[in-house]
């Protein structure tokens, strides 16, 4: 996907049904496979989404949609003192994650909008090393799914 000013979006595939790269995105223990090392979740809308993404840089914000397996949405910012990140105050940025459902898998779209100039750069980069990373645990945890249905046929 294209980069906006003001805005970051990146497209994936992932080899792995929605329902299971949605849990990825809403259980604290799976989300520490692919972001982050301490997570508070509520996934609810007005629910507390808080990742502490690297040691003292926590992104801070609530959940604005969680609509299961297809749709997750946050606000976003940081509790931070690296001066890149406290530009984005804990709630400042909105994180779109839209799941779709293809013949071998997801489409996951993420769209992160609201961000300063400032923190444009950082956040796209991020996004994409953390996407990455998403997409190979998420398949593998799909994959392994895929062998224990297979197994018990």
């Amino acid at each position: 996907m294209r980069d906006e000013g003001g805005a970051v979006e990146r497209e994936i595939f992932i080899a792995a049904s929605p329902e299971t790269v949605f849990n990825f995105l809403i259980d604290p223990a799976l989300m520490a496979h692919w972001i982050g090392a301490f997570h508070k979740l509520e996934p609810r809308p007005g629910g507390i989404f808080q990742i502490e993404v690297s040691p003292g840089n926590v992104a801070r914000g609530v959940f604005t949609e969680v609509t299961p397996p297809h749709r997750v949405a946050f606000t976003w910012g940081w509790e931070s003192n690296d001066p890149t990140l406290a530009v984005l105050p804990p709630g400042a940025s909105l994180v779109e994650i839209e799941l779709v459902r293809v013949e071998s898998g997801t489409r996951l779209r993420l769209r992160h909008s609201r961000l300063p100039e400032a923190a444009s750069e950082i956040h796209r980069e991020r996004w994409s090393h953390h996407l990455a990373g998403l997409q190979t645990v998420a398949h593998e945890r799909g994959r392994g799914a895929a062998i224990a249905l297979m197994a018990d046929r």
